[in-house]
């Protein structure tokens, strides 16, 4: 019964993270050929060049990544992401709003900061349900699996930079390219605040009868060490052990799918912390 109601939960934010999404690009940002990048900044592009409905590109373009994170991730991490980036490619041809478009139109300034929060809270909730909308996410964690390399931040702002810089190009409007850079901090910054309020680094402390399994994803997966603690039950007089882990914001709902995929038992409570140096924490989002 709890997991039904788990998997009802995640689908309602779903649903409403997308639509979100959708008010904010179709409103805002498509009329203007702008865009927080992405598979929608690539969308964006083709349906002002060759009248090719954005919805379709999305899930044209997060298709051949599809494969590869079902490959590389299984299906079971991938599904929500499938789903989320399919429901939105459906809302963004549903949910037009031609007349408003048309009737109250929006300057640059205004239509990037309001595509931004609507665009970052959307991500935000879908991020919670533990998703994502495919496209730039999706193919930095895929790089991130394939290659060494340090921070998937980097991944992530190189393939936003290159989406941002190709609209700059194709409609020859450096403006379009600076607005969308201000959408693309504002929906980063929404997501931030939004996701799990103002502090940077969370320290998560979990207790459990399962440690393999818990520790594994959280190396493997998360990309975190963590230090494990034997412990005595104070009432049940049993051996438990308690891991604690250093993580960032975006990481608490992977870890929190993390606990109840393998141990619905588990204690976990999180904490936040200032800042945090050292391996995998210096200048890293």
């Amino acid at each position: 019964m709890r997991k039904r109601i788990n998997i009802l939960l995640d689908l309602f934010f779903i649903v409403l993270g997308v639509y979100l999404i959708s008010i904010g690009t179709n409103i805002f940002l498509l009329p203007h050929k702008m865009t927080t990048g992405g598979a929608s900044g690539i969308a964006t592009i083709l349906y002002y060049t060759l009248n090719i409905p954005m919805g379709l590109s999305i899930v044209i373009i997060n298709l051949p990544l599809f494969v590869i994170s079902i490959y590389k991730f299984g299906f079971k991490f991938s599904f929500k992401t499938i789903a989320a980036t399919i429901l939105l490619s459906i809302f963004l041809e549903v949910f037009k709003y031609n007349d408003i478009i048309e009737n109250s139109p929006t300057d640059l300034f205004t239509s990037c900061i309001f595509g931004g929060i609507l665009t970052g809270l959307g991500l935000s909730i879908v991020f919670k349900a533990g998703a994502s909308t495919g496209g730039s996410d999706l193919l930095a964690q895929i790089i991130f699996k394939m290659i060494r390399v340090e921070k998937l931040s980097n991944i992530l702002i190189i393939i936003e930079v290159v989406i941002i810089s190709s609209i700059i190009i194709v409609f020859k409007d450096i403006n379009i390219g600076l607005y969308s850079l201000v959408a693309l901090f504002i929906s980063t910054k929404v997501i931030d605040l939004v996701f799990s309020g103002v502090d940077y680094v969370k320290v998560v402390t979990i207790i459990t009868k399962k440690t393999d399994k818990i520790i594994e994803p959280i190396l493997n997966d998360l990309k975190r060490g963590a230090t494990v603690t034997n412990s005595l039950g104070a009432h049940s007089k049993e051996e438990i052990t308690t891991i604690t882990c250093i993580i960032t914001r975006p990481q608490i709902a992977k870890i929190r799918s993390i606990i109840h995929d393998n141990d619905s038992d588990a204690i976990m409570y999180i904490t936040s912390a200032i800042e945090a140096t050292g391996n995998g924490f210096d200048d890293k989002r």
